[in-house]
């Protein structure tokens, strides 16, 4: 009879403790989620464009990209971000994929699929870009922005002078592709100054996969304030199964000039231009290929102040080459090289 009972009282303390706990959990999970949802930010860009063929009389019209993502904390020390592109040339395609741990004061681990630390996201991201097609660097030198893998980010200052350090490790197989590996990918980078004045970088990437086994280094800076924006970059990528050498640089900058406000539509106008180049083997020669890119910006009043709609011209200097090596990859643009007038709407949130 007492061993019943005892089995009786176990029973019943075993069914008030699981309530309880289980209700101290569901009621933690509950005033938890406000603080979640509350720390979400969503954020977006559509970028659709006409392109005309000053050469050929030809025209078309693109969604180059349109993305959304959400990013927040969970907690103190963790947070997240997603974001896919819904049009990536028509297809449906998954980019930021990450988790932040912050383990320590300045220090922090990104896990998952990100940006490579190697290309400025200025250069690339289609929200930032200075002009309506990325500069050579930026579109012909990596096979791509992405990839999986863990990157960590030290902060410190040297007086009031910001410095980070990053160090990633890949697979190597770029976006979305989960291969094996006993060759990592790596990316290592270090960043002096900020985005609001001075800034400037070194870096060098070493990419390999069962195709390509190629290792990439470069420069930058770049300087900013209320007014101007100035930019320059130089890369090269050496491929060790070949022997070739590919280099590229850029110059960019514009200036940005107020405009009477009130019930218009445009805020502000702003004049750019770019000289950019590349070619193979090209220390001490001339580039194989040379740009010049002049465009107007229009910034808009309302909504968001980064949409803008955009007017760039585009003049082939020299090396209007379409049998240049990196311009025969299998859907590539056939008018690559034909000098473009290309207004382009851009639109954030």
């Amino acid at each position: 009879m007492k061993k019943i009972l005892k089995i009786i009282v176990l029973s019943i303390l075993t069914c008030i403790t699981t309530q309880v706990f289980s209700q101290t959990i569901s009621d933690s999970v509950k005033s938890s989620q406000p603080e979640i949802i509350k720390s979400s930010r969503f954020d977006g860009v559509i970028k659709t464009k006409l392109e005309t063929s000053v050469e050929n009389g030809v025209m078309r019209f693109n969604v180059r990209n349109s993305r959304i993502g959400v990013r927040g904390d969970i907690g103190e020390y963790i947070s997240y971000r997603m974001q896919v592109e819904l049009s990536n040339e028509g297809v449906f395609q998954p980019l930021d994929l990450f988790g932040t741990m912050k383990p320590a004061n300045n220090f922090s681990i990104l896990f998952g699929q990100q940006l490579i630390p190697f290309m400025n996201s200025y250069v690339i991201a289609p929200g930032e870009m200075m002009f309506a097609n990325r500069a050579f660097v930026g579109k012909y030198f990596i096979p791509g922005t992405r990839d999986i893998g863990i990157v960590t980010q030290y902060r410190f200052g040297i007086g009031n002078f910001p410095i980070e350090g990053q160090a990633g490790l890949f697979n190597g197989g770029v976006i979305n592709q989960p291969q094996w590996t006993d060759k990592p990918s790596y990316a290592l980078r270090l960043i002096a100054g900020s985005m609001n004045g001075f800034r400037s970088s070194a870096k060098v990437y070493r990419y390999s996969n069962e195709q390509h086994d190629l290792l990439l280094w470069g420069a930058d800076v770049h300087y900013a304030n209320d007014r101007l924006r100035m930019q320059a970059e130089i890369m090269n990528r050496h491929s060790y199964t070949n022997g070739s050498d590919l280099l590229g640089a850029y110059i960019q900058g514009l200036y940005v000039i107020d405009l009477p406000t009130h019930d218009k539509i445009f805020r502000s106008l702003a004049p750019a231009a770019r000289w950019d180049a590349m070619g193979y083997d090209t220390w001490g020669n001339s580039f194989d290929i040379k740009r010049l890119t002049a465009g107007i910006q229009l910034a808009m009043t309302f909504i968001t102040l980064d949409s803008l709609l955009r007017i760039d011209y585009e003049q082939y200097l020299a090396g209007k080459n379409t049998n240049f090596p990196d311009f025969q990859i299998p859907g590539r643009d056939d008018h690559v090289t034909d000098n473009k007038i290309t207004i382009e709407l851009i639109v954030k949130f």
